[in-house]
């Protein structure tokens, strides 16, 4: 570390924390990652073997650049470009505006991130605000790769227990261990809708307006209330996944009631994004092509995108390590067989890491998207007016069935 002065804490996760530093021969700022290794009995940690070999093999204009990688005393030093924020603080950030064209140009550059990513053949697996980050320039970089996955094996086995639970795919809820990038796009979807409420879709809430620690059931039911109970004639492979469960019927409302003031191409994005089948729902690619992307208004041009608080003013803190069996890391068995005959030969015991974010710290909407516009300001940078954000919380959830509830606290004793 002699060759670098260090600078402001980014972020503090499970095993380790993010420092901005300065490099001392040419002034660069870098982000650097310190992963605290375990003892010797226990190899590296898995996590970041994978995000190591992933990004050395990746090379894309919409991903996190991997510049460096060395050991310093007990720690190994992850060395990446810069980036000021990231997306999770910009939504979080009530004092941020943000237009039909600013939200445009940030599910673009997602998709764009997620279409590079799949033709690469690679799934992320976590996809989520705080995994996009905001470079100086405005643009978005896709991030942390620790849970990322090579596919295209039509009968491999995945785990399910991967995204936070916010962001995680009907199927996944389910038990399927069959996927592929489709998971990823539901993820996005999320994202899109949490870009025009600014707060986690399907975000557990009392009555009161109160913030419920997430839960499968909850999120389940927020889900279903959102955008209706499956059929079997909409996702016909539903009820052979291992963890189905049955909830009480709830019709889907109009998107537009939902997002009154959204436009309709958008309404049409986000059901292809958010449809139940894995099978028909849109790809990255086909997302990209939507009639939405070439609607008025266009899209912000990233330079002049709005700010993010800097990371460094707001660093990000994760859940301390360990967690719930629901928010850790797929098993270590799984992992090697990405990473090959020398990586398996340092993973010696499991090590888990916390889904980010999975823990859904609260944190209050803005209130932004209903401020009043300048007159003056022009028409595809004015701040959105929604209408009603928030779903009621005092109308009734789909309820999952008895039996169903049942065998599912079951199946968690099974695994303890």
């Amino acid at each position: 570390m002699e060759g670098y002065t260090k600078g402001a804490l980014l972020g503090e996760g499970t095993f380790g924390k993010v420092h901005q530093y300065t490099q001392n021969s040419t002034g660069e700022i870098v982000a650097i990652k310190k992963i605290h290794l375990a003892a010797a009995k226990e190899g590296v940690n898995m996590t970041a073997l994978r995000e190591i070999k992933l990004l050395r093999e990746l090379s894309s204009p919409h991903f996190v650049r991997l510049l460096d990688v060395f050991h310093h005393k007990v720690n190994l030093c992850l060395v990446f470009d810069y980036c000021e924020s990231d997306l999770e603080q910009l939504i979080k950030d009530h004092r941020t505006l943000l237009s039909a064209a600013d939200v445009k140009a940030y599910i673009r550059m997602i998709l764009q991130a997620l279409e590079a990513c799949h033709a690469a053949w690679v799934l992320h697996r976590d996809i989520k605000p705080n995994n996009f980050l905001i470079t100086t320039s405005g643009e978005l970089k896709l991030a942390d790769f620790g849970l990322a996955r090579i596919f295209g094996s039509p009968d491999r086995q995945l785990t399910n227990q991967v995204f936070a639970l916010w962001y995680r795919a009907p199927e996944l809820f389910f038990g399927s261990r069959c996927y592929g990038p489709n998971v990823d796009i539901w993820a996005a979807g999320c994202i899109f809708a949490e870009l025009m409420l600014r707060r986690p879709w399907f975000q557990t809430q009392t009555a009161e307006g109160m913030r419920n620690a997430p839960t499968e059931i909850g999120t389940l039911g927020e889900m279903f209330a959102a955008l209706g109970t499956p059929q079997e004639g909409d996702w016909p492979s539903m009820g052979a996944l291992p963890n189905c469960m049955r909830f009480s019927e709830c019709k889907a409302p109009p998107l537009r009631t939902l997002f009154p003031k959204a436009p309709e191409d958008a309404h049409d994005l986000l059901s292809r994004m958010m449809t139940f089948d894995p099978t028909k729902r849109i790809t990255a690619s086909e997302a990209l092509q939507h009639r939405y992307f070439r609607s008025t208004p266009a899209a912000t041009p990233a330079a002049r995108l709005p700010r993010a608080p800097l990371r460094a003013s707001h660093p990000l803190s994760l859940p301390p390590k360990g967690g719930s069996a629901l928010q850790q890391a797929p098993p270590v068995a799984e992992a090697a067989m990405d990473l090959g005959p020398s990586a398996q030969s340092l993973a010696r015991s499991p090590l888990t890491e916390a889904n980010r974010d999975a823990s859904g710290a609260s944190h209050p909407a803005p209130s932004s998207l209903n401020a009043t516009a300048s007159p003056a300001m022009p028409a595809a940078a004015r701040p959105l007016d929604w209408g009603t954000l928030r779903q009621d919380p005092t109308a009734p959830r789909p309820q999952v069935s008895e039996d169903d509830l049942r065998s599912l606290k079951k199946r968690k004793l099974d695994l303890t």
